[in-house]
């Protein structure tokens, strides 16, 4: 397990096999896709549900080859 946490107090875990490797290398990927996706939309508020397409997508895709 990895967590990361933003300036902000947001957290990030990432549950993975003890194998996998360069887990903090994914989970500062998350926190960019978030970062642009979500942060930078003007009607997001910090502990709102996240719902962004963008995020989804743009998450789903990066994530499929790692797991």
């Amino acid at each position: 397990m990895r967590c990361f946490q933003t300036l902000t107090g947001t957290k990030f875990l990432i549950f993975a096999e003890p194998r996998q490797q360069n887990l903090d290398v994914v989970v500062r990927r998350v926190y960019e896709l978030y970062s642009d996706y979500v942060m930078k939309n003007p009607f997001y508020q910090i502990e709102m549900p996240i719902r962004s397409e963008g995020f989804d997508r743009h998450l789903t895709s990066y994530i499929k080859p790692h797991q």
